[in-house]
């Protein structure tokens, strides 16, 4: 496949959705390492997809508008992302060190509710293909006019209300978390909440959210070539483009810092 123009309209606005994405998931993930929660995002975007699942099955007809029926899986994806994250916040203080167990379980037990309901539809494991690996360049500029303002909003609230972030955390992850969803599916969403945090352990403090943000944009954006030279799924393309930035940047923050050291 050459690259010429028609390629570069697709490739654009999924480029631009997951760097907005990462306004909001580059922070939210370096909360989640520093409380070291970090099956959280899995559980919370897995309910989400099982809500987006449950109203594929019970409620979405084939003669439904589509328009309906994205907001309809989207309001049920919110609404279960919700109540899981406002679970495990009211489970927090009282799970102990048993916490990443109990979000661990979460997870499974979503899941595995996901893969139940869809037992019986012939058309299951594409759809389930769709939730997990997401269909990145299928997004549109329409798409991104409608979902860019929840992850400014998010990555603006974190930001500029600081003495207000450990009430925060869990509404923000489960608010953001199902349009990520909805958009990138739930691996890559777990890449890129987690991976850019780990790659950026090893900068300064006042360097981690900027290297953090490098990752997320280089991820995304050599996953997107490889996939088209590749000839491959774009999501798992960009999910395994995310540990070799956040290596690179791991090992680029060292020699920088021996450099230093030497001097």
């Amino acid at each position: 496949m050459s690259f010429d123009f028609g390629i570069f309209t697709i490739l654009a606005p999924a480029f631009v959705a997951g760097a907005i994405i990462s306004l909001a998931h580059v922070p939210l993930g370096a909360e989640v390492l520093k409380r070291g929660i970090i099956f959280l995002d899995l559980a919370v975007a897995q309910f989400a997809a099982l809500g987006m699942i449950a109203f594929r099955v019970f409620f979405e007809s084939h003669d439904m508008d589509p328009r309906y029926a994205a907001a309809g899986s989207l309001a049920f994806g919110l609404s279960l992302a919700l109540a899981c994250a406002l679970g495990l916040h009211m489970l927090e203080k009282r799970a102990g060190r048993y916490q990443e167990a109990l979000i661990g379980s979460a997870f499974v037990l979503a899941a595995s509710f996901s893969i139940l309901l869809m037992a019986g539809d012939p058309h299951s494991g594409e759809q389930m293909a769709d939730i997990m690996a997401g269909q990145v360049l299928w997004i549109t500029w329409h798409d991104l006019m409608i979902y860019s303002p929840v992850f400014v909003l998010g990555a603006g609230l974190w930001r500029y209300l600081k003495k207000h972030r450990a009430h925060l955390f869990y509404i923000l992850f489960a608010l953001t978390i199902p349009f990520s969803v909805n958009l990138i599916g739930v691996y890559l969403v777990f890449a890129s909440l987690i991976l850019p945090a780990l790659g950026a352990l090893a900068w300064p403090e006042r360097r981690k959210l900027a290297a953090a943000y490098m990752i997320s944009i280089t991820a995304i954006g050599s996953g997107l070539i490889l996939s088209i030279l590749t000839d491959t799924p774009t999501g798992p393309a960009m999910v395994c483009m995310y540990p070799l930035m956040a290596l690179a940047s791991h090992i680029l923050a060292k020699q920088m810092c021996f450099g230093k050291s030497r001097n």
